[in-house]
């Protein structure tokens, strides 16, 4: 008896010191980075990638000592370059903001580089804006006007992120990841059986945990 009661306290210790030190290894910090966009599906391929940024708030929650769980929330400017179908216009440029929630799920699959992670995990889209910018060249110059077109696109977003990570002792992290977006974002009224394009962002991105 007096083995098994020292068996429980024994056991009652260590997990309440492995659970004091998941809370303690709570972290949050920022992030900011470089986006390469672009859209993808019906009638995209003539479209070049708009180069823009991203930038938010991150988290992790250590759930066993190789998964964590990483949310975050942060502001992402996406959209698509293109060459204007339009006479007397030069190009444009659709400009898609977002503001993102994704809980990033994190695995550390290497003891020898400890810092070094593998991340998985959906995310979930706000548009906040949708622009559609074209310089005009019909006088000689070179005119810049902008059209509001968020009616014609869906205010929710949905995809799915894959990527890697590393993170050093003293807390600067660094991530490199894909977005494949799985919504139809196009919501042009009449068109849904006709035109379907979902997001598509490569992300780069360095930041600090505290």
């Amino acid at each position: 008896m007096n083995k098994r009661i020292f068996f429980l306290v024994l056991l009652a210790g260590f997990l309440s010191q492995k659970m004091t030190s998941q809370v303690e290894s709570f972290q949050m910090g920022l992030k900011v980075g470089l986006n390469v966009a672009d859209v993808v599906g019906d009638g995209t391929d003539d479209l070049d990638v708009r180069t823009s940024v991203h930038l938010g708030l991150v988290a992790e929650i250590p759930i066993i000592e190789i998964l964590a769980i990483q949310p975050e929330l942060y502001y992402s400017f996406q959209g698509y370059k293109a060459d204007s179908p339009e006479p007397n216009f030069e190009d444009e440029t659709l400009k898609l903001d977002y503001i993102y929630l994704t809980p990033t799920i994190k695995y550390y699959p290497f003891y020898t580089a400890p810092g070094f992670s593998i991340e998985v995990g959906p995310q979930v889209g706000y548009l906040t804006s949708a622009i559609l910018e074209r310089k005009n060249t019909a006088n000689g110059g070179t005119e810049t006007s902008d059209v509001d077109l968020k009616e014609s696109f869906s205010e929710i977003d949905f995809g799915v992120n894959l990527g890697l990570g590393y993170q050093f002792e003293f807390g600067t992290f660094f991530q490199a990841r894909y977005n494949f977006g799985i919504a139809d974002i196009d919501d042009i009224e009449g068109l849904e059986d006709e035109a379907s394009i979902r997001n598509g962002v490569f992300q780069v991105s360095f930041g600090y945990k505290f």
